[in-house]
């Protein structure tokens, strides 16, 4: 008997989050989720009845999950239950969270990606952030997520590359330098400390080698980290312990580690210094990688992430003529998901049909005098023939789901498909045409 066609089940999406469009730097570092808390994070989120997947991106300006499953109002209320919990605040965290649904929550996937949602517009880490959760999630992405974060990498890039959205100052570490170049006048010759070893750490070496940093020094609590770093930069490698020790003897600190609490503490930075020029400290890590407490140091100038918004207004505003162009490529590619994610309406009805016509040849084979060395051939040259004459009814019902009114018309051809009568044409639609 022909398989009864089931109706595909909706597939809500919801992005839940914060960023520094939501959040103060001292909010956002306690829904920090490194990359070690990540994927168990993750894990357990999906394991929770009604999410099927789950990807979590975790940065210096957003904690954001995107989930997908079958409630959006569930995915919501489980997602904020789990970030509060990540935070340590409880339902007083709840305030700070925003949720985005359904196509909402692509577009914002694809700003982000692009670097339009991101502190400094056009920045590039961006897109290596959001592959990385992507790929750090893949056990619990399924074919929605897993659509939905191919798309934005291929957004991202497009951006990139048809529009000017990245010239200027494009990252924190520029702009970190930036503001160090503000407050020094020049960096020749000045003594700089780099805390940190990754990505962020190499980008600010570079940055402060092109302009013209007197001496840098990269610090780590791995020697072999903080030599590779150094070595192709021509900077100075230290170990993290003897570069605290020698505070006294820079005039700038750039903290950029991944460090989950904050190291650098009042009484390591306090006490008299060798040179006559004040302190200054960069935190652009989150969590912060520099007690607060320290800006009530005397000569000691403390600025975090958040202290970059006055260096970046310019160059936010100098690429404001390209974000036009960026959100044309956007709801372009906005529009080509939503698309694809209609089209997953038709595959129960395809499975119908084809079991339908499958089981009408099963039937006609069976019903015949069998001859000898001749089923086989007969039964493979069928399969083939039914092959071709579906797939021009297969691409029309794909085609047919992509529509707005996509889900009623399906439902309307259900007995058809299911090898159960005509369909069900509303009164007075006219005739059926299929071609000319």
């Amino acid at each position: 008997m022909p398989e009864t066609m089931r109706r595909a089940p909706v597939d809500a999406l919801v992005a839940v989050g914060l960023s520094h469009r939501t959040a103060p730097i001292d909010i956002r570092e306690r829904f920090a989720l490194g990359d070690r808390r990540r994927a168990e994070w993750v894990e357990n989120l999906t394991a929770r009845p009604g999410v099927s997947e789950g990807v979590v991106l975790s940065t210096c300006n957003r904690t954001e999950c995107y989930l997908a499953g079958t409630d959006a109002e569930a995915l919501d209320r489980l997602g904020r239950e789990a970030l509060c919990a990540v935070s340590g605040m409880g339902p007083a965290g709840d305030s700070y969270l925003a949720t985005l649904e359904g196509a909402s929550a692509v577009r914002h996937l694809f700003r982000v990606t692009s670097g339009l949602e991101s502190l400094i517009v056009g920045e590039p880490q961006i897109q290596g952030q959001v592959r990385g959760a992507y790929r750090d999630g893949r056990p619990m992405v399924g074919p929605v997520l897993h659509r939905l974060f191919q798309s934005a990498l291929e957004v991202g890039g497009r951006v990139r590359a048809d529009t000017s959205i990245a010239s200027g100052v494009t990252s924190i570490p520029g702009a970190a330098v930036g503001l160090a170049r503000k407050v020094f006048g020049s960096l020749d010759d000045r003594s700089v400390l780099v805390l940190g070893t990754g990505e962020m750490g190499r980008l600010t070496v570079q940055c402060l080698k092109r302009e013209g940093a007197g001496r840098v020094f990269v610090a780590s609590r791995d020697p072999d980290r903080a030599e590779r770093v150094s070595r192709p930069l021509e900077a100075r490698p230290m170990r993290r312990s003897a570069a605290l020790e020698a505070l006294d003897q820079v005039d700038l600190v750039i903290a950029c580690t991944e460090s989950e609490a904050a190291f650098l503490r009042p009484e390591q930075v306090g006490g008299p210094r060798t040179g006559a020029a004040p302190l200054v400290i960069l935190d652009i890590a989150v969590p912060r990688n520099v007690d607060p407490r320290v800006a009530g140091i005397s000569d000691v100038f403390l600025y975090n992430i958040d202290d970059l918004r006055h260096m970046v207004d310019r160059a936010r505003a100098a690429r404001e003529h390209e974000r036009e162009r960026a959100e044309a490529i956007i709801e372009r590619h906005v529009a080509r998901y939503r698309a694809w994610r209609r089209s997953r309406r038709a595959d129960p009805a395809v499975r119908a049909l084809r079991n339908t016509a499958r089981q009408l040849v099963v039937d006609a084979l069976a019903a015949r005098t069998p001859v000898p060395d001749e089923d086989e051939a007969l039964r493979l040259a069928s399969q083939a023939a039914l092959n071709k004459v579906l797939h021009g009814p297969t691409r029309a019902i794909r085609w047919l789901a992509e529509r707005s009114d996509g889900e009623a018309c399906l439902h309307r051809m259900e007995p058809w498909l299911a090898g159960r009568g005509e369909p069900r044409v509303p009164a007075g639609s006219g005739e059926v045409r299929t071609g000319g």
